[in-house]
């Protein structure tokens, strides 16, 4: 099977290589039966993140550059989604913050459990999460929204770490509005919407921006942003009823 594994970045020269490497180095070693490419989706960096990845793809066949010239981490995602064709599409954060060892179970959930869409959860009862204090009051309040206005019953729909199939590239990516950081979390509540299967995978996750880099991801300005858009989001679904 084919794998398309897009990792949307902007301004990451400094965690870029070093990553993109792990990333390569694991898939080397434990997806040995499918034909994979690691896609940077470059969201208009204006650091070295274009050079960085440059010279992995020139080393390394399965590297892909491609430039996004508009800005959001949703059309970063779609874009490399699109440009190349797989039969599973896959996309996490470019600080993997979330343990690559979840990777062969994402795939799994797709290629021999046939789910449509497999998602990693921080609240998977067997994941192992590290977080700050805000973090984690945000994401317990978002969850609890997250429920009672879209009655989705997935735990975890922001988590930088999934996994879709071409039934979902063909029929939800088109009907996606969000272009920013919530664009993952309609995915899969548009999904769950119209009954596609789903699965949750265990993850283990550590907040690294928390510790290097606090003004990289404005927390508390990104959960108002999530609870707005979770507010559009159901009005759309409620006019379709």
């Amino acid at each position: 099977m084919k794998l398309n594994i897009t990792l949307p970045c902007y301004n990451e020269e400094k965690i870029l290589k070093k990553n993109i490497l792990t990333l390569f180095n694991f898939l080397n070693k434990n997806i040995v039966d499918d034909d994979w490419q690691i896609i940077i989706a470059d969201n208009n960096s204006i650091d070295n993140t274009k050079e960085v990845t440059k010279e992995l793809e020139e080393k390394f066949r399965q590297i892909k550059y491609l430039f996004v010239p508009q800005k959001g981490k949703g059309v970063a995602i779609k874009h490399g989604w699109q440009k190349y064709e797989a039969d599973i599409y896959i996309f996490m954060d470019a600080d993997l913050a979330t343990d690559l060892e979840a990777l062969p179970k994402l795939i799994t959930a797709i290629k021999e459990e046939h789910y449509d869409i497999a998602v990693g959860s921080r609240f998977h009862k067997l994941s192992n999460v590290k977080r700050g204090i805000i973090r984690k009051i945000i994401s317990y309040s978002y969850r609890v929204v997250k429920k009672i206005l879209v009655r989705s019953s997935v735990s975890d729909i922001p988590c930088g770490f999934k996994a879709v199939n071409r039934e979902i590239i063909k029929k939800i990516l088109p009907q996606i509005k969000n272009k920013e950081w919530f664009f993952d979390s309609e995915l899969v509540i548009l999904a769950e919407n119209q009954n596609y299967k789903i699965k949750e995978i265990p993850v283990k996750w550590e907040d690294l921006r928390e510790k290097t880099d606090k003004s990289r991801v404005r927390v508390i300005s990104l959960g108002f942003d999530y609870f707005n858009n979770i507010l559009k989001l159901r009005k759309r679904l409620q006019k379709k009823i």
